[in-house]
């Protein structure tokens, strides 16, 4: 269908751009494009695709807003701390650009429910914030036959991609195994905004080049140094053993699931503690995260002593292991076990879980 004058002059900035024309406004009007994630990178890369015109746009996120989302989360607002942002997300893109048809998915994608969530979609942007999200975008889009844009984000670090698993280098290819991959969340490790915003930036980009056609990331591997400056862009190679896409694909299953740890429920330590048990409990988050809340009887602990303080405990100790989530913890789960220790879990969900399960009144951020 022609473009519209309307739509001649709302997107008229790209129109003259020479290439790309009313033929390929058309082709990003015709796009169908699923954004896994919301928050720092997903909540940017929707409003630069809506913007940009792309015909159907699905948001796949759970959860509601928080106070710390807002530093980075730049299409949320204090007004809706608390609501879901599928929805938020959702009513943001329509008062952006009312020609675009937005569909919205609360919940978590996973290896179970990832291809079928996405089988509707031309392109995938993947701003989860997880190694088994990503895992499973990344199988799903395997099976699907569909090219996906990767990003992540790190402090002041971040990673680029564009992965086309059926027929390229896949995630499994440049991470075989999921135990090596040291990822950690910006609610853990934190971030800077703006990496977040540049990240995002190049993301939606990537898909709009997908859309029209143009030479992409695909086959690279762009790590993003924003305090020095400094771009590498490394070629990727598929791998004949890839766990998704080679022949080791009947480990896929496995490549999703490693990232694992022995874990305890909020409500399973809080019953351990009332029965009279005096586990070592284990806090591994920042001094000022401690002081704004934290476990009754626990241990603050830099992470990076946890092997000095292990060389003085009994290795059949019980130890809790707690972080803000649980990736720290996971980590340090690990580190543990490589010393023979015999009795340590990780708080499921970490502090979070410990606020909505047992103690409502913790200080969410």
């Amino acid at each position: 269908m022609p473009l519209s004058k309307e739509e001649l002059v709302r997107y008229s900035r790209q129109l003259i751009i020479p290439g790309l024309g009313p033929e390929g406004q058309e082709k990003i009007k015709a796009a169908k494009v699923a954004v896994v994630g919301a928050g720092g990178l997903g909540s940017l890369v929707l409003g630069y695709l809506a913007g940009a015109g792309v015909g159907e746009i699905g948001i796949f996120d759970f959860g509601a807003v928080e106070l710390s989302n807002l530093h980075r989360q730049l299409i949320y607002s204090t007004g809706d701390l608390g609501r879901n942002k599928t929805e938020l997300a959702k009513n943001f893109l329509l008062e952006l650009n009312p020609g675009v048809k937005v569909n919205v998915r609360e919940g978590l994608l996973t290896a179970a429910n990832a291809a079928e969530a996405l089988a509707g979609y031309d392109f995938i942007a993947d701003c989860t914030d997880n190694f088994a999200a990503r895992a499973a975008v990344n199988k799903a889009c395997f099976g699907l036959k569909k090219a996906y844009v990767h990003g992540a984000v790190y402090q002041l670090e971040g990673q680029l991609a564009v992965f086309s698993p059926h027929d390229g280098p896949c995630l499994g290819c440049l991470v075989p195994e999921a135990l090596r991959l040291q990822e950690a969340a910006c609610s853990e490790e934190g971030v800077l905004g703006p990496t977040a915003g540049a990240v995002a930036s190049m993301q939606a980009l990537e898909i709009l080049k997908l859309i029209l056609g143009m030479e992409t990331l695909k086959g690279r591997f762009a790590m993003l140094d924003f305090k020095l400056m400094n771009f590498v862009v490394a070629d990727l190679k598929k791998r004949a053993d890839c766990p998704v896409c080679g022949t080791g694909a009947g480990d896929a299953a496995a490549f999703i699931d490693s990232v694992s740890a022995e874990f305890i429920t909020p409500e399973e330590l809080k019953a351990r503690l009332d029965s009279g048990a005096q586990p070592l409990i284990l806090d591994l988050r920042h001094d000022w995260e401690h002081e704004l809340c934290h476990i009754a009887g626990d241990t603050l602990l830099d992470p990076e002593k946890l092997s000095e303080l292990a060389a003085g405990l009994d290795t059949g100790k019980e130890i809790i292991l707690y972080c803000k989530n649980q990736g720290k913890s996971t980590a340090a789960f690990r580190r543990l076990k490589d010393l023979d220790f015999t009795n340590v879990r990780v708080l499921k969900g970490g502090m979070d879980a410990w606020a909505d399960k047992i103690d409502k009144g913790t200080i969410r951020y």
